[in-house]
């Protein structure tokens, strides 16, 4: 509301002095009067003209919004009248508003000039009313001329004394009804308008596309295998057998020799040891390789003692029992190592492989992330490529591997706003969507997108959509349906409406009046009307 408008609460039996001094006391240039019913200061034609008077004099602009009869009256005084505060405050044309508003009044005594001489009394012509030529002219009045300070007689100044009784009669009986009418029982009922929700309900909604979305992605990645191969590598040697038997023995390839029955050798080729002599052995050396590689085969020179086979040995022994030493190694064995080598598992080129599809999917979407636009999903065509080499997985010393992926799309979309605003027709042509007596709180009103599904030049989208409302509030019909019920009673049929508050006046009186027009409804808006569902 502007600073020059102010609006001014009547109390039911506030007077019209009271009224009077609260409009010299505002500083605006419009005061609206709202009535609650029926109020003492506005329960005659009488008091809405001298309210109507005063305004004009102060130069207010005095507006007044109240029931039906009380607008009667207060459009014959001249009052605009209103039958809401909206349509007070909105400055909508009042349709009780007079539609030829009288017109100013300008008296003129004689013929205006000051030397006129006064005209005797039996010759003063009756005053006369110049009619104006449209409503909004001044009509002008007028009046005989002022006579002389003489006193008239009796006779000549002295009204009809019955025309005299009757303006008394008159005016005892306008402050009669005016009093008898403050003093009726009166009622104010308060309505916190009651709120439901609605929904949350589902429209399929067919809007045009408005544009496409196209574009080829390329994304690079590096991998690093993560496998490991070890490598065992025997190590190699030179053994010497000892023969005490006076033949030749024969020491077949592959025949194994040992650390005391631990580390194990293999002779690299067949050995022909000579035979020996009664002085002493004969002897031959033979090549030799580690069973198990690793570097645990590098065995220290002399450590070679132990032939496995049974038959070798009891031939080079020559005799039972003999306890001299058949093989031995001079030198000591090596080259025996434990090498690593790395190897490409399937599981490097899976983690490669997700992160470039969601490389290519950071870049789509930041192709697509315009908020005002709604796109299609993803079509079966629109995937990511990334060529992968068929034998990667267990190649062996690669120190990194890489890949490429590529990814081509084509988006259909339509706008946003679009979509949700064809969510709001759909919803509000939905007439079933709305309980009867209610109103969709407009404010509260929501509208979710949900999926868009590319159906020809259109796309189809499900709208979910959800609002408040609100109980309308028609004062004349909640009066008509609490005129004479007890509090609770008309509690219990206004029920539905919302939440009440129901004063009597006076506070002995044990119901509401059965006169509507001094029942005063007041509704109060929710404070909030709620979250709408979604």
């Amino acid at each position: 509301m502007s600073d020059d408008q102010r609006l001014l609460y009547l109390e039911p039996d506030e007077e019209i002095t009271s009224v009077v001094r609260r409009l010299r006391e505002t500083d605006a240039t419009r005061v609206v009067l709202v009535v609650p019913g029926r109020s003492r200061a506005t329960a005659s034609a009488v008091g809405l003209r001298l309210l109507a008077s005063f305004a004009a004099d102060a130069g207010r602009d005095l507006a007044l919004v109240a029931d039906g009869s009380t607008r009667a009256l207060a459009a014959e005084a001249g009052i605009a009248v209103f039958a809401t505060v909206a349509d007070a405050t909105a400055g909508t044309v009042s349709a009780d508003a007079p539609t030829s508003p009288r017109a100013p009044i300008h008296i003129v005594r004689g013929d205006g000039s000051p030397s006129a001489a006064p005209a005797p009394v039996s010759a003063v012509a009756p005053a006369r009313a110049v009619r104006p030529a449209s409503s909004d002219e001044t009509v002008v009045v007028q009046l005989p001329p002022p006579q002389s300070k003489q006193r008239p007689s009796r006779a000549a100044g002295r009204p009809p004394r019955g025309r005299a009784a009757w303006i008394v009669l008159a005016v005892i009986l306008v402050l009669a009804v005016t009093a008898g009418a403050a003093l009726l029982p009166a009622a104010t009922i308060r309505i916190v308008a009651a709120t439901t929700a609605i929904g949350p309900l589902q429209y399929p909604l067919s809007v045009p596309i408005a544009g496409r979305e196209s574009g080829n992605l390329e994304a690079t990645r590096s991998g690093t295998p993560t496998g490991e191969r070890l490598e065992l590598v025997p190590a190699i040697g030179v053994v010497t057998f000892f023969n005490w038997n006076t033949v030749a023995v024969a020491v077949p390839q592959g025949t194994r020799v040992s650390v005391g029955g631990g580390v194990a050798f293999v002779t690299d080729q067949l050995l022909i040891v000579p035979r020996g002599r009664f002085s002493g052995p004969s002897n031959a050396s033979v090549g030799v390789t580690a069973v198990e590689g690793g570097e645990g085969a590098n065995v220290d020179s002399g450590t070679i003692d132990t032939i496995e086979d049974n038959s070798v040995r009891n031939f080079l022994a020559g005799f039972p029992d003999n306890p001299n030493r058949l093989v031995t190694n001079n030198d000591a064995t090596a080259g025996g190592a434990d090498v690593p080598h790395t190897v490409v598992e399937q599981s490097d080129v899976r983690g490669l492989v997700a992160e470039i599809v969601a490389d290519l999917a950071a870049q789509l979407s930041s192709r697509l992330g315009a908020t005002d636009r709604l796109y299609a999903a993803a079509s079966a065509e629109e995937a990511p490529v990334i060529p992968v080499p068929d034998d990667l997985v267990g190649s062996e010393d690669l120190e990194s591997f890489e890949f490429t992926g590529t990814l081509a799309f084509d988006r259909p979309y339509v706008m946003r706003s679009a979509a949700e605003e064809a969510g709001l027709t759909a919803f509000g042509a939905d007439a079933e969507s709305v309980p009867a007596g209610m109103s969709v709180v407009p404010e509260s009103v929501t509208v979710v997108i949900g999926a868009a599904t590319l159906a020809g030049d259109a796309m189809r989208i499900e709208a979910t959509v959800g609002a408040m409302a609100v109980a309308d509030i028609d004062e004349e019909a909640i009066r008509q349906r609490a005129a004479g019920l007890t509090v609770d009673e008309a509690r219990d049929e206004l029920a539905d409406l919302g939440e009440l508050e129901i004063k009597l006046w006076p506070t002995w009186v044990d119901r509401v009046p059965g006169l509507t027009m001094r029942i005063t409804v007041l509704p109060v808006a929710p404070e909030s009307p709620g979250e709408s569902p979604r």
